[in-house]
């Protein structure tokens, strides 16, 4: 009986440990397009009660030679900026170079192959969903 409940308490142990663990994601996990919506305002047409919210969506293209494509987009482009991206070794952040010699960098969290959170530079939290 007491060899029954000590596997039972390794195995309960050992769940809680996968169910707490959070996917790393991998350089190839992250390539393609990550899209997070920002609303921008809402309208109501022909004087509705009911407001429509208007979204403009940050988005990043990774691709498959190390390149990426970062934007604001609504109807057309409002801004988008280029160059290098690359998983750091312990997969918590992606680092960002420009032709003009500048980096950036942002934290991975959450990740679970469909999505991730990050933390803006002002502290809020960001989630980014693949399309």
């Amino acid at each position: 009986m007491r060899k029954i409940c000590f596997l039972f308490a390794i195995l309960v142990n050992l769940i809680l440990v996968l169910a707490c663990s959070q996917e790393q994601p991998s350089k190839e996990q992250l390539i393609g397009t990550w899209k997070h919506p920002i609303s921008v305002g809402s309208v109501n047409v022909n004087n509705s009660a009911e407001s429509t919210t208007v979204y403009t969506y940050e988005i990043f293209k990774f691709k498959g030679d190390g390149t990426f494509v970062f934007g604001e987009y609504g109807q057309s482009p409002l801004y988008e900026v280029e160059g290098r991206w690359e998983l750091t070794e312990d997969k918590q952040r992606l680092v960002f170079s420009f032709d003009n010699g500048e980096t950036s960098s942002i934290d991975i969290r959450e990740f679970d192959g469909d999505s991730f959170v990050t933390t803006s530079k002002e502290g809020n939290d960001f989630k980014y969903t693949k399309e």
